[in-house]
């Protein structure tokens, strides 16, 4: 029941997008003041945002909504109209919404009609309202066959704030999302909840191809040119063809695997970057050893972006609008993939391959879950609190399982390399997942935990919405931190999108320019607060954390320099020289305190008393071959006065 609620709502989605995206959006009064037009707003403006469009509402709407929130009848009718104005109005001001027309316009049913029959040759058209007959009359336009075209199309606002057709409607409308959202049934996997009986035994090989072997397959016969790659399971070889072969170890050739590969092949999964088996491969007896797959270049994600040098080595050119791209592009190959029922289910930096921000390769397909053949590979990072210490090959994992691990792959991608539960002082990684204990900050809310380096800068600058949806997904009660509530692909692709769009408009960059670096070197700038810039390395810096017009960065940096005693190395602080004018010490604290312990207690020959020998006083002696003192500092000091 729980995965049709999720299918349901993501094609509500898909369907809202689209229709942002392709059509003229007019909204009636009547869907205005729906009880869920508050959700529906919510719902929309992300898309409206991202795809630079407005919703248009009559002037005469605009008017009715007046009248009504001054009904003195109908107090309810009064506040959402109220309400529906207030909205309204901000979504003006924010680009959202425009309003259309004349004072002298006629009733807005009458406006609906003139503005459709017009403009339907032009524009594709969607009336939202909740008025039947309305409905009805504008759907009529679509009966005028002397006319020539697109059909208008007429929605309703439904409880749960995304767009249905009307009840007496036969079929709805349509509607398609780059080309995936109206996939045959036929190419859709079906779905399991129990793992497939076939059983992971080794099939009979007479000879595993080799380097300079034919192989066979269903587009023609090939023959392995050289060895690519080498890995745990298999081999990868160019072949005489545009493809590349995988060929599995004699020990790593199984039913389980033959089978799975057949039915991977069923379905028509063709993406560009996707590097889905396009063909078995078979020997010259016949027997399965392998399958046959598009030919991936890039570098992996785990080697280049998320380790800092190979980063800058690799893409020396990105800026953060690379990153946001990047994320984008990975997250319509993922959509491609939930689209059609297929779980990746080890979402792993090293089989994601990295041409360029427009351009991923994803390999090792066939250790995606498909139907009720497991994924049986995993990584801690990647695996939902849920699963953890669990063995992959013994369940199916679910969609809400796959959002954290893609939660995951993002939150690394923008802090690069850097596993959302890393902290300092933290436990093991396992335990600081199932934990849920999130260390970066949200408004008010930290651990205090996260981790030292550039990590809290780079938070620091990244939109609002992104990090709210981090914390609220790796945070513990967080609104989007459990198996059901994570965030699926195409929510992230919404807050991606505006990111890009912000940076590419240079609105986010007004605040603070470093925003659009990807390892800015501070916090980002407060609107509230005044900056100067460090006399000494010249970066800006909030006022009131500067000390003498000094930043925190450079007062804990300075001279380093050695113990003369033990070698140790030392650092003389900026803070400590310019600040607390402290004089340098030549030794270390260590030495300085084995200096005072005492190495020695001697009686004193002239007065008696006990006194102490240090062990600097001892060094002192003994580095200059002098006999360690019979008497007293007193006594020592009246015999200097007396002689």
């Amino acid at each position: 029941m729980s995965k049709n609620i999720n299918s349901q709502a993501e094609n509500s989605r898909i369907k809202l997008e689209n229709y942002v995206k392709e059509y003229k959006i007019f909204i009636d009064t009547c869907s205005i003041v729906h009880f869920a037009s508050i959700q529906f707003w919510n719902n929309i403006i992300p898309y409206l945002r991202i795809y630079k469009k407005r919703i248009i509402i009559p002037l005469k709407c605009f008017e009715e909504l007046e009248k009504h929130s001054n009904n003195q009848s109908n107090n309810e009718l009064a506040k959402n109209a109220k309400t529906g104005l207030e909205v309204i109005s901000r979504l003006i001001k924010a680009g959202c919404v425009e309003l259309r027309g004349e004072k002298g316009d006629n009733f807005a049913d009458n406006v609906f009609q003139v503005v459709f029959t017009k403009f339907r040759l032009n524009y594709k058209l969607l009336l939202i309202t909740q008025d039947n007959n309305l409905a009805k009359d504008i759907l009529a336009l679509n009966d005028n066959k002397s006319v020539k075209a697109d059909d208008v199309h007429v929605q309703r606002i439904n409880k749960y704030g995304y767009l249905s057709s009307f009840p007496w409607r036969k079929s709805e409308p349509n509607i398609s999302f780059n080309g995936v959202s109206n996939i045959p049934a036929n190419e859709i996997f079906k779905q399991f909840d129990t793992v497939t009986k076939v059983k992971d035994v080794k099939l009979n090989v007479s000879h595993i191809p080799q380097e300079g072997d034919a192989i066979y397959t269903d587009i023609g016969n090939m023959i392995l040119i050289k060895k690519i790659a080498s890995g745990g399971e298999g081999t990868i070889y160019e072949t005489n063809s545009p493809y590349v072969a995988k060929i599995y170890k004699k020990e790593n050739n199984t039913r389980r695997k033959y089978e799975k590969i057949k039915l991977m092949l069923s379905k028509q999964v063709k993406c560009n970057g996707i590097c889905f088996p396009v063909s078995a491969i078979y020997n010259s007896q016949n027997e399965f050893v392998g399958y046959l797959m598009p030919e991936a270049r890039g570098k992996e994600l785990q080697r280049s972006i998320f380790i800092k040098p190979l980063f800058l080595k690799n893409f020396p050119s990105w800026k953060k609008r690379d990153t946001v791209e990047l994320c984008i592009t990975i997250l319509e190959k993922i959509k491609y993939l939930h689209d059609r029922n297929v779980i990746i289910g080890d979402i792993n930096p090293a089989n994601i391959l990295v041409v360029s921000p427009k351009e991923v390769n994803f390999v090792d397909t066939d250790s995606y879950q498909i139907e009720d053949y497991p994924c049986p590979v995993g990584t801690v990072n990647f695996t939902a609190p849920e699963i953890q210490r669990k063995h992959f090959s013994d369940f199916l994992r679910t969609i809400g399982n796959e959002n954290f691990a893609v939660a995951t792959l993002l939150f690394m991608i923008m802090l690069p390399g850097k596993p959302p539960y890393s902290q300092q002082g933290g436990e093991n990684p396992i335990n600081n997942i199932i934990n849920m204990d999130f260390s970066y900050p949200f408004e008010l809310s930290s651990n205090k935990k996260t981790p030292d380096g550039p990590w809290r800068f780079i938070w620091s600058h990244l939109t609002y919405d992104l990090k709210k949806a981090f914390y609220n997904t790796f945070r513990k009660n967080g609104a989007n931190a459990t198996e059901a509530t994570r965030l699926n692909v195409s929510q992230w692709l919404s807050i991606f999108r505006y990111y890009l769009e912000l940076l590419d408009s240079g609105k986010y960059g007004m605040q603070d320019k470093m925003s659009e670096d990807l390892f800015p070197v501070r916090h980002k700038k407060n609107p509230n607060a005044t900056y100067v810039k460090c006399i000494m390395c010249g970066m800006e810096v909030d006022i009131q954390r500067c000390q003498n017009g000094i930043c925190p960065t450079c007062l804990n940096k300075g001279e380093v320099y050695r113990c003369k005693n033990c070698g140790k190395e030392l650092l003389f602080t900026n803070y400590q020289k310019y600040i607390k004018k402290a004089k340098k010490h030549d030794i270390c604290r260590e030495c300085y305190e084995y200096g005072n312990r005492v190495k020695e207690i001697k009686y004193c020959i002239d007065c008696g008393r006990a006194f102490e020998i240090t062990n600097n006083e001892y060094g002192f002696y003994r580095e200059r071959g002098l006999d360690l003192p019979k008497r007293c500092k007193s006594c020592r000091t009246q015999k200097k006065l007396w002689t």
